[in-house]
């Protein structure tokens, strides 16, 4: 069993340092510092992502996770055995407890294997500039993406996601025209045809595989000769869905669809070396592991094509607790998180 004199000191610091998307570097660099003092070769890649590693391998048992978070600063505090602040769970929680399970093991369990952390910048939006980055730098043999599922739990899967932009653009008429249909008007005939496709698909579907659309944002406009419109939308995917059917219903002339990102749905079958030390470590402090799908989306959304290695998401924390101006941890929780990360990393083969 693995045991270690209870610390918050490096998972209050991380949680202190505000860190928002696009605003990651300071937090990046001072990171990096504390790092290298605690012995991890650390250094910050060309898109400002932190790159630090422990040990030698093949193997190369990635632990990634993401530095930045949504806006809004919470006052950091400790009540009741809890740690508030922003990023206390989404994901400041998960690279902290990397770091201290991978110290917290013997030499001869950290021989042969070298342990990469990469903390991720942008990850709270659209782009996931970091992610994309590490994907083309870096060949891990296991990945842990470090999000929260709760010490017992680990997620074998999360949903894809489709970001469409729609805009229809026709002369400007007079209303009372014959047979005048505004721009307005095709948008929203695409996105009628694109609800009704996905509703027909969803029915006896769970909701890991049901498609899940979303009007986010809807513009018009004129100018002395034109009509616009201007719509976005976001459609949840499962692994079956068909993304270029979907593109299909939404593109109907006149209306022109143009992706601004995909990343499809991930899922682990289970049977890989990774989940199994999940599961072995979990049972070995004496709970049963629950597995979780999530309708949202990670950095494993964004390296899973590339990589196409054993995966899985884990870290402390409640997930429903993420972006909230509440957000905090259980200390219990994190300790707990730290003993199941250790007995993995010690049950991964070496080289």
């Amino acid at each position: 069993m693995y045991r270690r004199e209870p610390t918050i000191e490096l998972l209050h610091w991380m949680v202190e340092q505000y860190s928002p998307s696009h605003h990651e570097h300071a937090f990046a660099r001072l990171l990096a510092e504390r790092l290298g003092r605690r012995g991890w070769r650390a250094r910050i890649d060309e898109v400002g992502n932190i790159i630090a590693s422990l040990g030698e391998g093949p193997p190369c048992i990635a632990l990634l996770g993401h530095i930045d978070t949504v806006p809004g600063e919470i006052a950091v505090r400790v009540e009741g055995g809890r740690l508030f602040g922003r990023g206390a769970v989404d994901a400041k929680g998960a690279i902290c407890a990397f770091v201290e399970a991978a110290e917290l093991l013997e030499e001869h369990e950290r021989a042969g294997k070298q342990f990469l952390l990469l903390g991720c910048v942008e990850e709270e939006v659209p782009l996931t500039r970091g992610a994309f980055h590490v994907r083309e730098h870096h060949r891990p043999d296991f990945v842990i993406n470090g999000e929260p599922s709760g010490a017992h739990a680990i997620t074998i899967g999360y949903k894809g996601i489709l970001r469409v932009e729609l805009e229809s653009r026709g002369d400007r008429r007079h209303t009372a025209s014959n047979q005048y249909s505004a721009p307005a008007e095709h948008i929203v005939q695409s996105w009628n045809a694109l609800r009704k496709h996905c509703d027909d698909w969803n029915l006896e579907r769970s909701l890991f595989e049901q498609s899940i659309p979303s009007l986010a944002t809807f513009l018009t406009g004129s100018s002395d000769v034109e009509e616009w419109a201007v719509a976005n939308v976001t459609i949840r995917i499962g692994p079956a869905s068909n993304c270029d059917r979907l593109l299909t219903l939404l593109s109907t002339p006149p209306v022109n669809a143009r992706t601004i990102s995909r990343k499809n749905a991930v899922k682990t079958n289970g049977m890989d070396r990774l989940t199994w030390a999940f599961k072995q470590s979990i049972r070995a402090r004496g709970a049963r592991p629950k597995l979780r799908l999530k309708t949202g989306t990670s950095d494993w959304n964004t390296v899973a094509e590339k990589w196409q290695v054993p995966t899985i998401a884990y870290g402390p924390g409640d997930s429903a607790l993420d972006h909230t101006p509440h957000e905090h941890i259980h200390l219990d929780e994190y300790e707990e998180a730290v003993a199941v990360l250790a007995r993995v990393l010690a049950l991964l083969p070496s080289a």
